[in-house]
């Protein structure tokens, strides 16, 4: 299955869990969910790598309270301080400046033009995930909004994305000229959720049964499962609140080779 190289510009090369104030709580959620097995590292304080025979494929974050559980989505860009200036220009906000992190890679954070939360990841020694596409790995990221133009039209100046033919307020968007996650409507599945977010997908063998596992683990169904002509799918809300989709077949191959 897929093994992550270096990731292009704009495309989603890493996803994060802030795992509120137990990350102990998430481990024993997703190691059960997807078999995944745990690395803290001494740098940053606090943060914890989750790995899947032996690939690195998301990180738990230390988090300050239970309301701000969440996953969030990283986009590869070569240059971050270049990266959030672009942002800044499109019209969107840097919420956490460019930093250093342990000589892996220099990261910020983004909100963008309708409102949501993004990651800006300028790898070094780490280039993002290492392994995707496949049960237990995320397989697709896709911004949700009220505003799907305006969300195309900032991602577009600020990241160079272009889009294939929409379908319905959908489309997928290109970031050097391959695909590499969607922009539409958010259909307001999580009606406690944020209106505009960046919604990832996890694969799964077999999604009823990943489902079923997941509530019982402590976790609860929001909207399937069911088919579409990309796979089976279900969102879910995991046992701390965080929402997340699987699917049985991966969408698209989001990770390309410099």
């Amino acid at each position: 299955m897929p093994k992550a190289g270096r990731y292009r510009e704009g495309v989603p090369c890493w996803v994060e869990l802030a795992a509120g104030p137990d990350r102990r709580r998430a481990r024993r959620f997703y190691g059960g969910l997807f078999g995944w097995e745990f690395v803290d590292l001494d740098g940053p304080p606090g943060y914890t790598v989750a790995t899947l025979r032996g690939a690195q494929v998301a990180g738990l974050a230390p988090g300050p309270g239970d309301d701000e559980q969440a996953w969030l989505t990283y986009l590869a860009v070569e240059d971050a301080d270049r990266a959030s200036l672009a942002v800044r220009q499109a019209g969107g906000r840097i919420v956490r400046e460019p930093a250093e992190v342990a000589g892996l890679g220099r990261g910020a954070l983004a909100v963008d033009p309708t409102g949501a939360v993004v990651g800006l990841w300028q790898a070094r020694l780490n280039p993002g995930a290492g392994l995707v596409n496949e049960p237990g790995t995320f397989t697709w990221n896709e911004q949700l909004s009220p505003d799907p133009d305006g969300a195309r039209s900032f991602y577009r100046q600020a990241f160079g994305y272009d889009y294939a033919r929409p379908a319905g307020d959908y489309t997928v968007f290109r970031a050097g000229g391959l695909p590499a996650g969607g922009i539409g409507g958010n259909p307001g599945v999580d009606p406690e959720g944020p209106a505009a977010l960046w919604a990832v997908y996890f694969g799964a063998a077999d999604t009823d049964r990943t489902v079923e596992l997941a509530v019982e683990l402590g976790g609860s169904v929001l909207d399937g499962p069911e088919p579409t002509p990309f796979g089976r799918v279900a969102v879910v809300r995991d046992d701390g609140g965080a929402v997340f989709t699987l699917i049985a077949a991966a969408v698209a191959d989001t990770a390309e080779a410099a």
